[in-house]
Parts: structure tokens; sequence; C-alpha cells
């Protein structure tokens, strides 16, 4: 048992200073990458997938086609799918056409592979933008997603920011955490001419890579999975810090709950199914994605041994208790530097005030919460797809500093 422990924490130390490294050295250690602004030559199709949304897909059409970009170079896409409201009515409304998929959809990746079958049938487009049908968008969107094609980027992840980080601290947490992975994993990625992922919205991903590879995914997470077909592929997914979408996050912890079990089903099934074909490759982009999978399991092998020091210890403490307030302290500043941080990324992303407390104050408890979803992702089998209801029909996101 004693030696299982040491693997295990030996694997788990491993893998976080990997993940240190690629955080932070992009940003402490390498210069911005600056795309530069080019002329809006590319053709660009908005594609949103969407399932009884009515209340808020007339909000993002809307903000699709107040793009600062030339309106005869984009079109804007919805794919109304297993709908019993008035989510087509709205869109069209709005502005958007209407793409219909022939056969059952089971998920979101079902809907964009039909979708992208008959665009790139038109060859009438150089990239295809993918939102989810509760964002808003930035009106500079289409034309950052212009510049990264000029800039030789074949697929690229934009900026997930938030519509309401302030509605409590389930959202704050969800808001906190995109903004890291922003700065800490795809801008650092990017300064070190790495690939960064497909972080489920906000996306594009040019025309040549379709047609070359198709949109193929079958798991929970086509992101993820389309991620590591790009790896795969040699298709570096860039990023693009301008291209900026507001996405709105739950406020139910249950509702959280469900959606982060879903996410870390996904990623195992993309793990088992990928991460031995990405090692066989031998690239330092492959290796990257196949880490990204194998994390969900890392975190669950990184529990063995903390837990083997924490019953080990046990005796230590209960025999002298006032060494239990010294662990008390020691937990305090962990948990103060977690708040520092969430603090920094609220500060960085221009939000840090009063009305972020909760979510700076909770969030070492919301992403503590992530581990027993994570185990019951790891002990069930993956869920079916359910539709998360959206109602925040607002025009603008709460952006208020």
């Amino acid at each position: 048992m004693t030696i299982f422990v040491t693997i295990c924490g030996i694997i788990g130390i491993f893998y976080t200073v990997y993940y240190i490294i690629t955080c932070f050295w992009g940003i402490l250690f390498k210069k911005p990458q600056e795309i530069p602004v080019a002329p809006a030559t590319h053709r660009i199709a908005a594609v949103i997938a969407a399932r009884n949304e009515a209340a808020v897909i007339g909000q993002l059409v809307t903000s699709l086609m107040q793009q600062d970009y030339p309106k005869e170079m984009f079109d804007v896409y919805v794919i109304p799918n297993n709908c019993q409201d008035d989510t087509e009515a709205v869109a069209v409304a709005a502005g958007a056409k209407i793409i219909r998929v022939n056969g059952p959809i089971r998920s979101k990746g079902d809907a964009l592979r039909g979708a992208f079958s008959q665009l790139t049938a038109t060859g009438k487009y150089d990239a295809y933008c993918v939102f989810d049908a509760d964002n808003l968008v930035d009106r500079g969107f289409f034309q950052a997603t212009n510049d990264a094609l000029a800039y030789g980027m074949e697929s690229a992840q934009g900026y997930r920011d938030s519509k309401n980080p302030y509605d409590n601290w389930i959202a704050g947490g969800f808001t906190a955490f995109y903004w890291f992975m922003a700065r800490f994993y795809a801008e650092s990625r990017f300064r070190m001419n790495m690939s960064t992922h497909l972080n489920g919205t906000g996306f594009m991903v040019s025309d040549a890579v379709i047609r070359r590879m198709g949109w193929n995914t079958v798991t929970l997470t086509e992101d993820l999975e389309f991620t590591a077909q790009c790896a795969l592929n040699d298709v570096k997914v860039g990023w693009m810090s301008r291209a900026i979408i507001y996405d709105e996050q739950t406020t139910s912890f249950a509702t959280s709950c469900i959606q982060r079990r879903r996410w870390t089903s996904g990623s195992l099934q993309c793990m088992w199914r990928y991460v031995p074909s990405l090692l066989k490759k031998h690239t330092l982009m492959s290796f990257d994605m196949a880490t990204l999978f194998t994390g969900n399991l890392m975190c669950l092998i990184g529990i063995v041994p903390a837990v083997g020091t924490a019953l080990g210890m046990l005796p230590f403490f209960i025999d002298h208790p006032w060494r239990v307030l010294a662990l008390v302290l020691v937990f305090a500043v962990y948990y103060l530097a977690f708040c520092a941080c969430g603090a920094y990324v609220y500060k960085k992303a221009g939000r840090l005030n009063r009305r972020a407390i909760p979510g700076i104050l909770l969030l070492p408890v919301f992403m503590a919460s992530w581990m027993p979803c994570s185990i019951w992702a790891c002990l069930t089998p993956p869920p079916k797809w359910k539709e998360i209801r959206h109602d925040r029909g607002i025009g603008e996101p709460d952006i208020e500093e």
C-alpha cells in the first residue's frame, strides 16, 4: 500500500509541475504575440445549435448581425433541433438563416456535423465560428477571426467572458475559472507557440480543416474531442484574445454539478478514445493534449497520497491538540491564496469591485466541489445529453466595473 501511495504521489507531483510550468512560463517569460489587423477578406459563417432557446437566441443573433465587419462577408445560421418553443421564429426575426439537419440529433456534435456538411458544400465560406445560444458576442469578433485567419491560424479559441459574473458565487466561480484558463492556459501556450484547446463556444475552424477532417465527434464534449482530432492531424489551435464572447453562467449549484459531471464524463471518453494515439505521435502538441484529457484522472490519483498522508498524521494531531491550530492556519493560508488568485483574475478582467466579493471568497469552495463531480463521473456511466435552460435574456453583458 505504501508503494502504491508513493507512486500516486510521484505521478501527481510530475503532473502538477508540468502544468505550473506550462501555465506560467509563457506569461512570465514570453512576450505577447500580437495578431495584426488585416483587411476584411474572409467570408465567415456563424453557426449556432439551439434547443428551446427562444429566451436568449434573439439577443445572440442581434449581437452577431451588429458586427463591425462588412455585412456581405458573413452570415448567421441557427440549427434548431428538438425545439418545443419559438426558437426558430425568434432567430429568423433577428436576422438568422435556418439550417435543418436530417436524422436524429442527440447532441450538439450531431447538429454541427449536419450543418458543416451543408455549409462546406456551398463553397462560400473561409471559416466557421461556433457559438452557444445563450452567448452575446463582442462587435469585433468577426474582425478578430479574419485577422487570425490572415495570421495563418486554421483553428482558434476566442476569449470566453461572462454575461453574469455577479449573480451569485456559482456564476462567479465559473467566471473566474474561465478567466484563469484564458490567461494562464490559452494565453501562456500561445506565447510559447503551443496549441490551446477549443472551449465549447466562441471558437473558429477554417473551411479547409473541416473539409480535410470533417466534424466527426461522438463524445459528450465535442469541443475537446475535436481538439484531440486537431492534434492528431497536426492542426494547432490558436488563441484570439480580441475575439470576445459573453457566456451565461448557471446560478444553480445542482445544475453546475450536472454540467461538470457531463464535462468530466466527456473528458474521460476522450481520454480512453484518443490518449493512446496522441502519445504515439511523439510530438509536444499531442503530448500536451494527452495531459489535458488525463487531468480528471490525475486529480483522483492525487487524492490517494493526500488521504494517506492525512490518515497517517491523524495520531500526530490527536496527541498534540495545539497542532490542530497550526493545521487550521495552514489551511487558512491556502484558502486566502486561492481567493487572491480569484481577485487577480477579476482585476485583470476589469471586474474587481464589491459585487465580486461572493465569487472571490467562495472560489475555493467552488473549485473543491469539482472533485465530487469528477468522482461521480468516474464511477458512473456517461450520462445522456440534457438541455440546460437559459433565461437571462439581456441586451448587454453585466460588465459594470
